[in-house]
């Protein structure tokens, strides 16, 4: 097969990082990416040796590409990548895939029809003490689940939000935008989650959003959990996936059995860690004509019981996942 050629919407910000790791992957050419601001192109161009363009339809249409990474905000994702797929670009979208399901559906109903790949990023799946994790789980190693949490507490300062971050329909808050990652890692490691109760407040910033979050789960294998999101704290530990069993528990890249804790044999992901290793899987995953990792529908399922967090807090009461459609006037 050739090469494939490669462009990113959004090559400025985080799409630096994108274009970082397709630049490492042997076999794939970075040949364009877009930007609103015009004065952003020619840093981008002379580092990357790839054409600026400042749409993604004008993209589209020059630039011959067979793949895209997008890393615009995530209220404009599916429109882009709805627009790719209409004219045969695979596509990688950055999380979440947008923030409506109804957008999000669309997305993956057009990617389908026009027969093109769909991947959402969360690329921290792809480190070997979760990949380990994963396997452990599947083989039953901790005994049956009893608990699966995280806690996910940032800062952002004001100024972060003074721009489009925050805003409802473009971004959100720390739920759909920092936790995501590891609502995800949560339903990959544990199974998927069946019920939420959360509460979300703004007590940090001047925003639209939420800036904390604290969401009790219920997974479909009965196991119980919680979710704690915030951008408002300092001095905190930043991140934590833990899942405890009735034989064993992981906390963060920590093994124990019984009251022991060992030193696994780490499973490496397939195609390597981090952003670089899920871009190498899409990449090889258009090429094999196999589903990525994580694909449109799996990368979906976080976004869903996030919005089923947003329902249970206007509603004040539990709300069952598959509630989400339903229940979407009320976020």
């Amino acid at each position: 097969m050739g090469t494939t050629r490669y462009g990113i919407v959004g090559a400025t910000g985080f799409g630096t990082n994108h274009a970082d790791c397709v630049e490492a992957i042997d076999g794939v050419e970075l040949v364009a990416g877009t930007a609103n601001n015009e004065s952003s192109l020619p840093p981008f161009e002379d580092a990357y040796g790839a054409t600026g363009y400042t749409s993604h339809e004008e993209m589209f249409e020059a630039a011959d590409l067979d793949a895209v990474s997008i890393c615009t905000p995530s209220g404009t994702h599916a429109e882009i990548a709805i627009d790719a797929a209409r004219v045969g670009i695979d596509v990688l979208c950055e999380k979440p895939l947008d923030v409506t399901i109804e957008r999000v559906d669309r997305m993956i109903e057009v990617a389908e029809d026009h027969d093109v790949t769909l991947a959402g990023i969360f690329q921290r799946r792809f480190t070997p003490e979760r990949w380990t994790a994963r396997e452990w789980v599947e083989d039953g190693r901790f005994g049956n689940l009893v608990l699966a949490d995280t806690a996910v507490k940032y800062h952002r300062s004001q100024e972060y939000y003074d721009g489009w971050h925050g805003d409802r329909d473009i971004d959100g808050g720390a739920l759909i935008q920092q936790a995501i990652h590891f609502v995800d890692l949560l339903q990959w490691l544990t199974g998927d989650i069946e019920s939420v109760f959360a509460h979300t407040d703004t007590v940090a910033h001047e925003m639209e959003c939420e800036d904390v979050a604290v969401v009790t789960v219920q997974f479909e294998n009965g196991a119980y959990g919680t979710i704690e999101a915030t951008t408002g704290v300092q001095g905190s530990v930043r991140e934590r996936v833990e899942l405890n069993g009735t034989e064993g528990s992981y906390n963060s890249g920590t093994f124990v059995l019984g009251d022991e804790t060992i030193e696994p044999d780490l499973v490496e992901p397939p195609c390597g860690t981090g952003l670089e290793g899920q871009i190498r899987d899409f990449v090889e995953a258009i090429r094999e004509d196999r589903p990525p990792i994580v694909d449109g529908r799996d990368a979906r399922a976080a976004v869903e019981v996030v919005l089923a967090a947003y329902a249970s807090a206007s509603l004040d009461r539990e709300v069952r996942v598959d509630e989400v459609r339903e229940l979407a006037a009320h976020t």
